[in-house]
C-alpha cells in the first residue's frame, strides 16, 4: 500500500477525531478509549505508520462515521445511519463548519509530523553520545 495512500487515511482519520465530541476534538487517547485501540495504535494509523484495520472502520461506522469516505475520500463523511444523521444534526446545530475543520486538520497532521521527526532526530544524536 501506498505512504501517500496511508497519509490520506491518516489525515481523514484526524479529521473524524477532531468533530467526533459534537464538533469538538477529543485526544488519541479518549479517541483510542471509544474505538477499543491503543493510543499508539490511532497515531500510527494517523501517522501512516499502519493500515486502518477492518475493526476499526466497523467501529466507527457504528459511531457514524462513513468508512468508505475514511479510505478513498469519497462520499459523505457521515454514514447513512441513524448514528451518522445523528452527528450531522450536532453539527449543524453548533454551527460547525465542517470544511474549515478539515482544513484545519491538514495543517496540524503536517505540523504533527515535523515535530515526530525532530523527537526521532533528538533521539538518535542522544543514542551516539552513550
Amino acid at each position: 500500500m501506498g505512504n501517500d495512500y496511508l497519509k490520506n487515511i491518516g489525515r481523514r482519520l484526524r479529521l473524524v477525531r477532531s468533530i467526533f465530541n459534537e464538533g469538538k476534538k477529543l485526544s488519541t487517547e479518549q479517541f483510542a478509549h471509544l474505538l477499543g485501540e491503543s493510543r499508539d495504535n490511532i497515531a500510527n494509523y494517523e501517522l501512516a505508520r499502519a493500515s486502518v484495520p477492518a475493526r476499526v472502520l466497523i467501529e466507527l461506522y457504528r459511531r457514524g462515521i462513513n468508512p468508505t469516505w475514511v479510505l478513498t475520500g469519497d462520499g459523505d463523511i457521515f454514514a447513512n445511519n441513524s448514528q451518522g444523521k445523528q452527528r450531522r444534526k450536532l453539527l449543524k446545530e453548533h454551527n460547525i463548519d465542517l470544511n474549515g475543520i478539515k482544513q484545519m486538520a491538514l495543517v496540524e497532521f503536517e505540523e504533527h509530523k515535523e515535530v515526530k521527526v525532530l523527537k526521532v532526530a533528538a533521539g538518535k544524536i542522544k543514542n551516539r553520545g552513550s
